[in-house]
């Protein structure tokens, strides 16, 4: 009885609120506006439509007259299914598991179960590796020698034969001096 006493006075308190938009004479014509916008509402949110017509459909074993852990247990696997899909995430979810479904024989490939028994190898490989790469970090140092060492000796070169023009265009100027003068003087 306290169930259905509380039910009414929570039915009195919203239908007889004093809401300033609702402006009606008697009590029927506020159940019709209450129903009016309880409509409105449910068209805005499916959702919430969804779930009403399926809280009607389970309202006996849901509400129950005992104990709520007694009601809930003795819901059916497809009325707890329907009460989940209510959700909207809950869309999402199951068609992300059918795509994790659909990769699995990807993901499951007999190459994979034999992954344990290649791990020796793969460390061997690993070791070689390391061993290749410090080779090869070795061996690009030496290069790296080389070319500076022949970038030293070019550019020493280059000096020196510079040297050795400026020495050679100084000789040819004298000599060109000396012959003009002779010639000049006989």
């Amino acid at each position: 009885m306290n169930v259905l006493t509380a039910r009414i006075e929570a039915l009195e308190r919203s239908v007889c609120s004093s809401d300033a938009d609702i402006h009606t004479a008697n009590l029927a014509e506020q159940v019709a506006l209450i129903e009016r916008q309880l409509s409105k509402t449910l068209a805005d949110h499916t959702s919430l439509a969804r779930a009403l017509e399926k809280y009607e459909a389970l309202k006996d074993i849901i509400e129950g007259d005992g104990d709520m852990e007694l009601a809930r247990r003795a819901l059916g696997i497809t009325a707890k299914a329907e009460l989940i899909l209510l959700n909207d995430d809950a869309l999402k979810i199951l068609s992300d598991l059918h795509t994790i479904r659909d990769l699995q024989p990807r993901i499951s490939q007999p190459e994979y179960a034999t992954a344990a028994d290649l791990l020796p190898q793969v460390g061997e490989l690993e070791k070689q590796h390391a061993q290749q790469a410090s080779a090869f970090r070795q061996i690009v140092a030496d290069i790296s020698s080389v070319v500076d060492k022949y970038h030293a000796d070019t550019e020493a070169m280059s000096e020196m034969f510079i040297r050795w023009d400026q020495t050679l265009t100084a000789i040819e100027r004298k000599v060109t001096e000396l012959e003009a003068k002779s010639h000049s003087q006989a």
